[in-house]
């Protein structure tokens, strides 16, 4: 379920863990009047707050259908590769 944050014009879509005080956060976001997908690092401050890093992309959503697409097609080539290796207790 999309969850509504700090303003009106940003709705977060999904929040993806990737551990050690890290996520992916996956949000539509206006600016300038135009909307975007934004896929971006964020990462939890001592006080337990969520901030964004500079590392993502903010597509705006008028591409969303060839995105998907690009999507489609690297899930393709990922398959082709096999199954990512399982993380060992000792890796992680």
């Amino acid at each position: 379920m999309a969850e509504q944050i700090e303003s009106t014009d940003e709705v977060l879509v999904r929040a993806i863990d990737k551990g050690l005080g890290n996520r992916i956060h996956i949000r539509i976001s206006r600016f300038k009047e135009r909307d975007y997908l934004d896929i971006r690092n964020f990462y939890e401050t001592e006080d337990g707050e969520w901030k964004p890093t500079r590392k993502g992309i903010a597509v705006p959503v008028e591409f969303y259908a060839e995105l998907i697409d690009a999507l489609g097609a690297a899930k393709e080539e990922i398959a082709k590769r096999g199954p990512a290796p399982e993380k060992s207790a000792e890796s992680a």
